[in-house]
């Protein structure tokens, strides 16, 4: 027997409702809706973009083939990728696989990882505040997981036992340098313009290779070089410190601030294991020569300041290198990256910051071609930087189709953003998006703004959405470009038409998130604004759309003060029903990377009360923007999330719907039935006008369709999921109807 579901405005109270079902809320990242640019199916679409990158070989999951781990020291995100065979041809390919992501500790800085327990798995270590932070690679159901084996590693120094020192703005490297079985550490000094070789003894006093026992060298100038500034090495130097030659190198330069990377590798060919050596203001990598042993008898006499020889590195500053075996072949080859952890005046092109080039040689003497300068990142969406997706049905097809605002590119002396629109060719319960354009509307030119972030919203009451755009110009800036086409067909958006409406008591800043939304329930577009200190501040519109006149209502909405516990700085906030209660929740995505779930207010002075935190996401990167649309057809929102990476990741809802009962009979007599329905449903209108089939989020499920008054249109809701949908009735001069309907098989 069919049973009928109706929905209720009952209001549960907030702290029982929180107290109750501290985690009705779930999301789970979904890599499955296909994105497709330039006529090519992107393999990783949803990896979130990528930045300024470091790479690791590892196994992740149980087949022979190692897999990739990338850190993004922008981020401090890792991303995980398995080795698969390649689907477009020989080789392999990189699949992003996220449920590996939270199975890594914090990672600071930089991630460097090899075996130094000798059980076959790579181990991790990270930078711990001024030192070193090692992890043991251990097997747990399974599964990946590290355990703390030295915070901090200590060595044995010029002054006895100490912490092993490591900047974080410096690269080290770990590795068996020596060739004893036991991994030792190269870093720099707290000057940066010296190496320390620290020697572990495991092996020369244990006999074992599994060791984490560092002494530093004795010789005070390891390498018997020295270097200050861009390509200024002096070579020939001895242990004590007195000059052997001269110093080659272009003299002038000086650094912005300490920083120095490197990568260990034989370079040329002789057997001697060389260096690639990067500066904070250098462009380029450098290869330095040894000419003595591997060990604490290095001794570097020459360098190449161009690293390859063909298309070598160049980055605008501070570039970094790394030896991974990146296409699967058995032989390492080299990518490069920056190691700056922001873009230094824009100049980063942080689209193609992801260098590889194949090594066509043998380890042993490796020879680099360039292949690319978008490994990874020409399978994902990737922006540059800070990425901003809103979601609505674009063309009036009745599924969502998907815009992404950016940070910019650089043109000559101007740095700019528009919108990439994406159209859904797919439904509303499988979408496929398609590039469409890269500058949807012509928005890059005619705004002439940075950091654009759209948002859709109902600005003028009339039933359609309204796109909003948040940027930054000469200041921050809204403009909201109102939908003059009729509902349920394609918008219609003109870049002459926007509204500048003001910058809400002239306090916002370039990088706080406003949301327009009518938090007062008058029937006009409010704002709340994202503060850089911590705090909501709350804006009442008391004008109109078109003038809109805007009053600070709260300066700390929902109780968010700067000093709180729940200081995450520059909130993205997102108002909206997530489980189907009928109660709005707000969600706020931060810059520092946490996702929040909270109650919103029924009295706009009560505080906001925390939902759900969603701690199954792990980290999922910085510089958040939230976007919510239902894109599989279950009446649940689901969550996308740009960052300051480029990229976007999806989250499918996995929230459990809640249907509530008892609700108010309608104000007018049904005219759609029968109602529960399994598929089928009659409509009987009062009035012509237009039909549509709508969740109660407002997405469009069906297409529009017009009607006749009394005439009996019949509609199949056998494509729908179980659940309450509304069925909106409009027509010109007449109010419109609504009536809920129950799809219940």
């Amino acid at each position: 027997m069919k049973k009928l579901f109706t929905l209720c405005f009952l209001m549960i109270p907030l702290i029982n409702y929180a107290q109750s079902a501290p985690s009705a809320f779930g999301f789970q990242y979904d890599l499955r809706p296909t994105v497709t640019v330039n006529g090519r199916a992107l393999l990783n679409p949803w990896a979130g973009g990528l930045n300024a990158t470091q790479y690791a070989t590892v196994r992740l999951n149980n087949d022979i083939r190692d897999d990739l781990v990338v850190f993004d020291r922008t981020t401090n995100k890792v991303t995980t990728f398995l080795a698969i065979d390649n689907p477009a041809g020989s080789g392999i390919a990189w699949q992003h696989a996220p449920e590996y992501e939270r199975l890594f500790p914090e990672i600071s800085s930089w991630l460097i990882m090899v075996d130094f327990d000798g059980d076959g798995r790579k181990d991790l270590f990270t930078l711990g505040g001024g030192n070193i932070r090692a992890y043991r690679n251990v097997l747990q159901n399974g599964n990946v997981s590290f355990q703390i084996a030295a915070d901090p590693v200590m060595t044995v120094g010029f002054a006895g036992r100490q912490i092993l020192y490591a900047g974080s703005t410096d690269l080290p490297a770990i590795l068996d340098y020596d060739d004893d079985g036991d991994v030792d550490i190269l870093s720099f000094d707290p000057t940066g313009n010296l190496i320390d070789y620290h020697q572990n003894m495991s092996v020369e006093r244990t006999g074992k290779k599994d060791g984490l026992d560092f002494q530093r060298t004795n010789c005070q100038i390891w390498g018997h070089f020295i270097k200050e500034y861009c390509n200024d090495f002096t070579f020939g130097i001895q242990c004590d410190g007195t000059m052997g030659m001269s110093k080659p190198g272009t003299p002038g330069a000086r650094p912005k601030h300490a920083g120095n990377t490197m990568a260990i590798l034989d370079a040329n060919g002789d057997g001697k294991k060389d260096i690639l050596f990067g500066f904070v203001s250098c462009d380029n990598i450098a290869a330095l020569y040894n000419s003595g042993t591997n060990d604490e008898n290095a001794n570097f006499t020459a360098f190449d300041s161009l690293y390859p020889a063909q298309n070598p590195v160049k980055f605008p500053a501070y570039a970094a290198t790394f030896w991974e075996d990146a296409d699967g072949d058995g032989v390492k080859d080299l990518l490069a990256s920056t190691f700056s952890d922001f873009n230094e005046n824009y100049g980063y092109d942080f689209r193609a910051s992801s260098w590889f080039y194949r090594n066509t040689g043998t380890n042993q003497k490796p020879n680099f071609q360039l292949v690319q300068k978008d490994f990874l990142q020409d399978n994902m969406l990737d922006l540059g930087e800070s990425a901003a997706p809103a979601m609505a049905d674009l063309d009036g097809d009745g599924d969502l189709d998907l815009l992404i605002g950016y940070s910019g590119v650089r043109t000559g002396t101007t740095y700019r953003a528009g919108l990439w629109h994406f159209e859904n060719k797919g439904t509303a319960q499988n979408p496929a998006f398609v590039l469409i354009t890269t500058d949807y509307l012509g928005l890059t030119q005619s705004l002439g703004l940075s950091d654009v972030v759209p948002a859709f919203t109902d600005v003028d009451g009339n039933g359609s959405l309204d796109l909003v755009l948040t940027g930054t110009g000469r200041s921050a800036e809204i403009r909201v470009f109102l939908n003059t086409a009729p509902k349920g067909t394609a918008v219609q958006y003109t870049a002459s038409g926007a509204i500048l409406w003001p910058n809400p008591g002239g306090q916002m800043i370039p990088g706080e998130r406003p949301t327009l939304f009518d938090i007062d329930r008058d029937g006009k577009t409010d704002v709340l604004i994202g503060k850089s200190d911590g705090t909501i501040q709350y804006y009442r519109n008391t004008g109109t759309a078109t003038n809109p006149v805007l009053q600070l209502q709260n300066q700390n909405f929902g109780g968010f003060n700067s000093d709180n516990s729940y200081y995450d700085r520059a909130r993205s906030l997102v108002i909206v029903d997530l489980n189907g209660d009928q109660k709005n929740e707000l969600i706020a995505a931060s810059n520092n990377g946490r996702i929040r779930i909270y109650q919103f207010p029924d009295k706009l002075d009560q505080p906001l009360i925390l939902l759900d935190s969603l701690p199954s996401l792990g980290f999922p990167g910085k510089g958040l923007i939230a976007a919510t649309g239902d894109l599989d057809g279950d009446q649940l929102p689901d969550l996308m999330l740009g960052s300051v990476a480029g990229g976007v990741r999806y989250l499918k809802n996995t929230s459990q719907k809640i249907v509530v009962t008892n609700l108010p009979e309608e104000k007018t007599g049904p005219w759609a039935y029968p109602n529960p329905t399994d598929r089928f449903l009659t409509v009987r209108p009062p009035f012509a006008g237009r039909l549509e089939v709508l969740s109660l989020t407002g997405q469009a499920m069906l297409p529009a369709q017009d009607v006749k008054a009394s005439d009996e249109t019949t509609l199949d809701l056998g494509g729908l999921a179980d659940g309450t949908y509304l069925l909106r009735l409009s027509g010109e001069n007449r109010p419109v109807q609504t009536q809920k309907i129950v799809v219940w098989k």
